[in-house]
């Protein structure tokens, strides 16, 4: 019987998708996020696996709930409230997640 060390290392192989999407909708500098997190890139691409601490970390630096990098697919945020302000009627677009 095989046993696994990490909990976490066969969800980020399945959905890597979600860090990209995690990282996209934080709007941060793609080079200061690899900079904090060296192995993103080879995260991205399944050529390694994140630990929980690591992933803990990645979803407190892109305002993401944790628990939304093991989901299936990145979820799909609405606006709860409208968006009377904009500049020349132009609807909004995503917000971003530290609103």
């Amino acid at each position: 019987m095989e046993v696994r060390s990490s909990c976490c290392n066969d969800a980020r192989r399945d959905h890597p998708e979600l860090l990209s999407w995690a990282r996209e909708r934080s709007g941060l500098d793609p080079a200061a996020l690899a900079h904090r997190f060296p192995r993103l890139e080879a995260w991205e691409r399944r050529e390694a696996s994140p630990t929980l601490k690591q992933l803990e970390g990645f979803a407190k630096a892109t305002h993401t709930p944790v628990g939304y990098l093991f989901l299936q697919e990145p979820p799909v945020e609405r606006i709860p409230i409208p968006d009377f302000r904009t500049v020349a009627n132009e609807r909004a677009g995503t917000p971003r997640p530290d609103l």
